[in-house]
């Protein structure tokens, strides 16, 4: 786990090109203008506050639709559509501006309706999901196992489009796997709710922490796809493998990578936000120590998938 960590940070080295992307996406998040829904949620707030106003409306109720009012324009305020460009979680594409720091000063460019809110999130979404791709790829590029190691130009950008095929077709089956789990559990647990309400609310916590036991077994299904070349059902298979043959190996790198990562992110934030001359070296150091735990991650799934067939052939 440290070995995987230390090796990440000592193959990236001085290769300060596999930081354009992220320091990029940073830049554009922190100079470009805001795309906007504001619009949309003060319109949605108000129609709360006017629900809240009703006197028929019991005291609680009133203040807990205030509340889901404020909350809306909070979301409206702070929410950056363009921050959909950055795939930190699925494919650890570091950022620093995508939660904190002042926006650029141009005025907003304001989205006024859902279709255009949807049309917007989805190319971004696809723009992003492919330089996520071409950010994980670049650094397995630059590592000496695996599919990627030392691709020619033309050979790896044929390699990014299908990955990035790939990772649309893996989010579309594990939104599919959700949806055939959480549909019925959803029903079940309204049904339950008349009968039991204490065990219905139990039922509700524990559908949560499924949640994390599904997305903890494919923590390595996105560095299967962009590594290996893998399909996305191969990469679901082999995550599973992976997690399963070194599950607290696994549990551990991954709170200790994302410690590291969020703890860097935080103390970088609070610096970035008092002089504006603070936040470009920010942003570098940023990228440096995600582009570091994100090597790490690709070493530590090759070489754990690599002793785990070691076992299996003796």
């Amino acid at each position: 786990m440290i070995d995987s960590l230390s090796a990440g940070f000592r193959f990236l080295g001085w290769r300060l090109e596999l930081l354009v992307i992220p320091v990029a996406l940073d830049l554009l998040l922190w100079l470009a203008p805001q795309f906007s829904i504001a619009p949309m949620t003060s319109e949605l707030a108000n129609w709360y506050r006017q629900m809240s106003a009703i006197e028929e409306m019991p005291p609680d109720m009133a203040i807990m639709t205030q509340q889901v009012a404020d909350g809306l324009e909070s979301l409206g305020a702070n929410f950056n559509l363009l921050s959909s460009l950055v795939s930190t979680t699925l494919l650890h594409v570091p950022s620093l501006l995508i939660s904190g720091v002042q926006p650029s000063t141009l005025p907003d460019i304001e989205i006024t309706t859902p279709g255009e809110a949807l049309v917007f999130w989805l190319v971004f979404s696809l723009l992003g999901l492919l330089l996520g791709v071409a950010y994980l790829g670049l650094a397995a590029r630059h590592l000496p196992i695996g599919a990627m190691s030392g691709l020619s130009g033309r050979v790896f950008i044929g390699a990014l489009i299908r990955q990035w095929l790939q990772v649309i077709a893996f989010i579309l089956l594990v939104a599919l796997l959700l949806l055939a789990i959480y549909v019925p559990l959803s029903v079940a647990i309204s049904l339950l709710a008349l009968l039991s309400p204490a065990f219905s609310s139990f039922l509700a916590v524990a559908s949560g922490g499924l949640s994390l036991i599904i997305f903890f077994y494919l923590y390595f299904a996105t560095a299967g796809i962009v590594m290996d070349n893998l399909s996305a059902l191969g990469a679901i298979k082999r995550s599973v493998q992976v997690v399963r043959a070194n599950f607290f190996a696994t549990l551990g790198f991954a709170v200790l990578s994302t410690l590291i990562g969020l703890g860097i992110s935080l103390l970088l934030l609070q610096m970035a936000n008092t002089a504006l001359w603070v936040v470009t070296p920010a942003i570098l150091l940023n990228a440096y120590v995600g582009t570091g735990l994100a090597m790490a991650l690709l070493i530590f799934y090759r070489t754990r998938y690599i002793s785990s067939e070691a076992e299996i052939v003796r």
